[in-house]
Formats: C-alpha cells, structure tokens, sequence
C-alpha cells in the first residue's frame, strides 16, 4: 500500500515537474502557416490529428496578442484569411527578452510541439525562430 502510494506520488510530481521535449533540440517535422495548419484541419479532421499532434512545428502568423502570467509569455498568432482562429503558443521561459521586442501586428515564426486543438491550435515548448517582418 505504501509503495502503491509512493509511486502515485512519484507520478504526479514527474508529469508537473517534467521539462518536456526540448524544442531547440527537436527535428522541425512540420513548417506551416496558421492559414495552411487550419485550412488543413479543416479539410480533414482526423488525419491533421494523426499528422500533426505531438510533433515539432514551426508556424509562421501574424502576432494577434500577447498575454504573460509570472515569467511565462504566450502569444496568439492568427492568419490573414482565417481571423477566428488562433495559435497559442507557450513559450520557453528564457524567451520572453525576444518577445518584448515584438509588436502586435508583426508576422513571426514560432517553433514549438503541437499538443492539440479546441477551437484553436495549442503550441507548447515554443521559441522564436525569426521575426518576419523586422
């Protein structure tokens, strides 16, 4: 009983504590726009979930907002065609220097692990790779 409450334990303490995939190190899989990535998803549901789930991404998007909760940035990036939906990307820690510098309204390009979509498309891991329109 005891070891069966120790590895509970253990368990919960990895899964909130793991760093997950280190995204710098991660083979890119997939590079899309937020346009292509939701016409895609449009066009056939279970294949885009089977393609793209769990893989490196790197998508390209207009920045629509950033939000900021402790050290932690996310950014919404939305396309040009497709206004309402978004991708929320959660970015590394040590990226928020580089989004400080971004304005709403610049084209960006984010890395990071698609983990799934509701009514937008959710990036976590993310760094930005370049800033389109400098």
């Amino acid at each position: 009983m005891i070891i069966g409450i120790a590895c509970v334990i253990g368990g919960v303490y990895y899964i909130f504590n793991a760093k997950g995939v280190d995204t710098r190190k991660a083979k890119t899989e997939i590079s899309i726009t937020t346009n292509e990535l939701f016409e895609n998803f449009n066009n056939d549901k279970e294949a885009s979930y089977a393609k793209y789930i769990e893989k490196a991404f790197e998508i390209k998007g207009t920045l629509y907002k950033v939000t900021r909760k402790g050290e932690k940035y996310s950014l919404l990036l939305r396309g040009k065609q497709i206004e309402n939906r978004l991708v929320l990307c959660e970015m590394e820690v040590d990226q928020g220097p580089i989004v400080e510098t971004l304005k709403i309204g610049d084209e960006v390009k984010v890395k990071g692990i698609l983990k799934g979509f509701l009514m937008d498309a959710i990036l976590l891991n993310c760094i930005i790779l370049e800033e389109v329109n400098e």
